[in-house]
């Protein structure tokens, strides 16, 4: 019954600062002007949405889990995650605008090539990239 996520609301302290840098880092388009006081709806390339709105107490979007790591330890979760064909341009531009990054682009084999990073505000995110070969 249900197709797919259309968007996302993100918490973000200052949405024009936010909003560029979702178009200069990430690659998206501001959807439409935008006003004070309100949001910013940044487009993906593929018409997905990322509503960027104000957040006055700025709880980002991540948590803890311990089904995550192989080992149980705790994981700081990343609730959204995106696909790319350029995960080492988005890598390049992330460390170029100097983002949080986990870590190296990771190869997870037939998971394909995964890397995690945070915005400005702490807000978590996964991207991965599907393997050139999807049977490896």
């Amino acid at each position: 019954m249900i197709k797919r996520i259309e968007c996302a609301y993100v918490p973000v302290s200052n949405v024009e600062k936010s909003a560029a840098w979702y178009e200069q880092v990430l690659g998206m388009r501001l959807r439409s002007p935008l006003e004070p006081g309100r949001g910013a709806i940044m487009v993906m390339e593929e018409g997905g949405w990322l509503f960027l709105l104000p957040s006055p107490d700025m709880t980002p979007l991540t948590f803890s889990t311990t089904g995550w790591a192989e080992d149980g330890q705790n994981f700081e979760m990343f609730p959204l995650c995106f696909e790319t064909d350029k995960i080492y341009n988005l890598h390049a531009s992330l460390k170029e605008a100097g983002a949080w990054v986990e870590q190296e682009l990771r190869n997870e084999g037939s998971c394909g090539l995964q890397l995690n990073f945070k915005d400005p505000d702490g807000n978590k995110y996964q991207a991965w990239q599907q393997p050139a070969n999807p049977e490896e």
